[in-house]
């Protein structure tokens, strides 16, 4: 009886004190800025939860979670851990220590690590805080003869926040700022970039689903719906269906077309990591009801991205370029609920063609629902994630 009493003990002060390295472990993540944390410890292995709100990239942050884990933990000898994003498990890192250094695996299989959290909790929840991200925009036309560019800069300030798991709300005005050509195009009036309520839906680890309304970029609005299934590491599949109508931008309002344009494309995306290079396929019909094809060959260079694309649609082709380069700070804390702040990367793509049959036609279009959405910012493909974030945790990229 005394030996099954001081056994009892025994394992009341164990898990007592469990209870108070988790309690530390979590007020740590706190500090550097994490949200939605949960952790639990079984034996050497411990399972942690964690929104990387305040890191750039979708590397960095499963990075400083995985190096102050393993140093609070000093017994654990793996780490497994889920990264979310909007409240929504992305990817599912599993760590092993290996003397003083780490080896990383990235992929799907989120269920398991939040099936071994159980109840567990979220710390210093992202429910209903908000964002104000500071986007610059600058449009460039050289399609006249008189003058060598038709030009825009403005500022866009997304107002941003999630109320529950999967949800972002988007509020985007947009203030032209300098411009020569001011009442001539709705782009040079005040308007709406973004308006819009998105849900993720979690299908299982490999299926999601986005169901997006409102208004969207490039003075568009309706409803649209994105099916992705991540077909391996490397590749994911897409599809994208929406119901459009175009909301033209005037002195005194909105000018609204009727909800009639039908647009449904299929999609492959596959990130190569020898090289570096994510190629990207799309094609079916387009916004304006012109069917074709584009091609995306993007190169990334650390946080840089650098890419081409070709367009054949309706007859008619397109080409051009686009990066997206990194403007914000690595990290970007949050205080309280609200936070002012520059957005991760700037992204910006040039047309070859801006005038005849394809411009006019609007052909080749393809609906952007979200304002901060490039080849590096969401960018969850789990061999990109791996391969960065064995960089990081090798000290080779900070």
């Amino acid at each position: 009886m005394k030996r099954v009493i001081v056994f009892a003990c025994f394992a009341l002060m164990a898990a007592a004190a469990t209870a108070t390295e988790v309690s530390d472990a979590v007020a740590a993540l706190v500090r550097l800025g994490f949200e939605d944390i949960r952790i639990a410890l079984n034996g050497n292995t411990l399972y942690a939860s964690v929104e990387p709100t305040a890191y750039r990239g979708t590397f960095r942050g499963a990075g400083v979670a995985i190096e102050e884990l393993g140093r609070l933990f000093p017994e654990a000898g793996a780490i497994e851990l889920n990264i979310t994003e909007y409240q929504s498990p992305q990817v599912a890192v599993h760590a092993r220590r290996d003397g003083s250094s780490w080896t990383v695996g990235v992929d799907y299989t989120t269920d398991v690590i939040a099936s071994a959290l159980g109840g567990t909790k979220a710390a210093n929840t992202s429910t209903g805080r908000v964002d104000l991200r500071l986007h610059p925009m600058v449009s460039l036309d050289n399609h006249r003869f008189d003058i060598l560019y038709e030009y825009i800069v403005s500022i866009a300030p997304a107002l941003e926040l999630t109320l529950w798991q999967g949800n972002r709300i988007t509020l985007q005005p947009v203030f032209p700022i300098v411009t020569n050509i001011w009442h001539e195009k709705p782009n040079a009036y005040i308007r709406i970039g973004v308006a819009s309520v998105s849900q993720e839906f979690n299908i299982s680890n490999n299926l999601k689903s986005t169901v997006s309304g409102g208004m969207f970029m490039d003075n568009l609005f309706g409803f649209d719906a994105k099916l992705a299934y991540r077909a391996g590491k490397s590749l994911t599949l897409g599809l994208q269906a929406g119901l459009l109508g175009n909301a033209y931008p005037e002195t005194n309002g909105y000018d609204f077309d009727k909800l009639d344009q039908v647009t449904v494309l299929g999609s492959a995306s596959y990130y190569h990591a020898p090289t570096r290079l994510e190629a990207g396929l799309t094609g079916g019909r387009f916004i304006y009801g012109d069917y074709g094809a584009r091609l995306d060959v993007t190169r990334h260079f650390g946080e840089y991205a650098i890419g081409v694309y070709g367009i054949l649609t309706g007859g008619e082709h397109n080409a051009g370029f686009h990066f997206a380069i990194p403007v914000g700070g690595k990290r970007q804390t949050r205080k309280g609920f609200f936070r002012l702040m520059l957005p991760e990367y700037f992204d910006w793509e040039y047309d070859m063609v801006s005038y005849d049959k394809y411009a006019r036609e609007r052909m080749g279009r393809i609906n952007e629902t979200r304002p901060d959405v490039n080849h590096s910012a969401h960018y969850w493909q789990a061999a990109y994630v791996e391969q960065y974030l064995t960089e990081f945790l090798q000290g080779k990229l900070r």
